[in-house]
């Protein structure tokens, strides 16, 4: 983001914001070349690959996750959020 086009937002929306999406921008730069969990590569260009893989942002370390790994993930969290739930029902019947 060049110097003109700054000003133009600080103006429009504030310094703050401006901040803080300068700083969006500079992570979107640190992205990983891979997915994080399986190594796949990612390609930074590629429209469809943008869109569907997950950015997770914690303590300005920033990972990348493809879909695949995500839907894993995401099975996985509900597989134990169901056998949490089978064991407190289990428990409340005795």
């Amino acid at each position: 983001m060049n110097r003109k086009e700054r000003r133009r937002m600080e103006k429009s929306m504030g310094t703050e914001s401006t901040e803080k999406l300068a700083e969006k921008i500079f992570q979107f730069n640190q992205l990983p070349e891979a997915c994080n969990a399986c190594t796949k590569t990612f390609n930074k260009k590629d429209k469809d690959m943008v869109q569907s893989w997950s950015v997770v942002v914690r303590q300005e370390v920033v990972r990348l996750f493809c879909p695949a790994c995500i839907q894993k993930t995401k099975e996985r969290i509900e597989d134990v959020n169901s056998s949490k739930n089978r064991q407190e029902k289990s428990n409340d019947d005795s």
